[in-house]
């Protein structure tokens, strides 16, 4: 048996580590991400300029870059707020659960993901401005029933 190593060798060995520690590290963050049951949150930080708050029109990614939410804004001023959960680990912590977003000063609103990590709300222009939206959190309740 030789001791050495010929370079094609070397790199499938190396190739082969990179594959073992990746799906490591990606079992870990599922695992990781699919028992928190916490707030998560979302923070427009330079979408103000001289003009008030304008909901980005790609959308905010949460803290935790497990959920985008994108706004659209009707004619008659009513919008709707998506959230939708983000990879395989968005999915594993969002996905038919029921959540509470927090939304400007005070609004409490209850809904629940559906199985396709997809959760839509209604605002009507009474509930809220599109300023309040510069910084809302989701907290995830419970399961959906």
């Amino acid at each position: 048996m030789s001791a050495s190593f010929e370079r094609k060798d070397t790199l499938r060995y190396l190739h082969s580590l990179r594959v073992a520690t990746g799906t490591a590290l990606a079992r870990h963050d599922l695992s990781q991400n699919a028992s928190v049951s916490g707030q998560t949150h979302f923070l427009a930080l330079a979408a103000k300029g001289l003009q008030d708050f304008q909901f980005p029109e790609a959308g905010l990614v949460s803290f935790d870059g497990l959920l985008r939410a994108n706004l659209s804004v009707e004619a008659d001023g009513g919008a709707t707020l998506t959230l939708q959960a983000l990879g395989a680990a968005g999915l594993r912590a969002h996905a038919q659960r029921r959540t509470r977003l927090s939304i400007g000063a005070g609004l409490e609103l209850e809904s629940a993901f559906d199985r396709n990590g997809t959760l839509m709300i209604g605002l009507t222009p009474e509930e809220i401005a599109e300023a309040d939206l510069s910084r809302f959190s989701v907290a995830t309740i419970g399961q959906a029933p």
